[in-house]
């Protein structure tokens, strides 16, 4: 749903789809629109405890090495033709590192 409203697609569109009324679309996810959205300004939360940090995007968006490593190895384990070493990540286009940012390699 997230994807869905990320890329244009209006409520009505979405509830088309889920067989319910775009009220109770926006109704029921809403809310998960603005936790996406508020974790890109807030990537952490503290837990009860208020000492450990727990993350509120997906891992990629921490550690996207790790991630292109996890989509490669996927796409060597299910593609029977691909003899790339990085069948996914090598077609990433890598933006420019912020300074002082150090660039990670997939």
């Amino acid at each position: 749903m997230i994807y869905e409203r990320e890329r244009g697609s209006s409520w009505t569109e979405i509830a088309q789809y889920l067989g319910i009324s775009a009220a109770e679309a926006e109704e029921r996810f809403a809310a998960n629109l603005d936790d996406w959205n508020t974790a890109f300004v807030v990537p952490y939360r503290l837990d009860e405890t208020g000492r450990k940090r727990i993350p509120q995007l997906p891992t990629a968006a921490y550690d996207p090495a790790w991630a292109c490593d996890q989509l490669d190895t996927w796409a060597r384990r299910r593609l029977i033709l691909v003899n790339d070493k990085r069948p996914v990540s090598s077609g990433l286009v890598r933006a420019m590192p912020e300074k002082g940012v150090p660039e990670v390699t997939p």
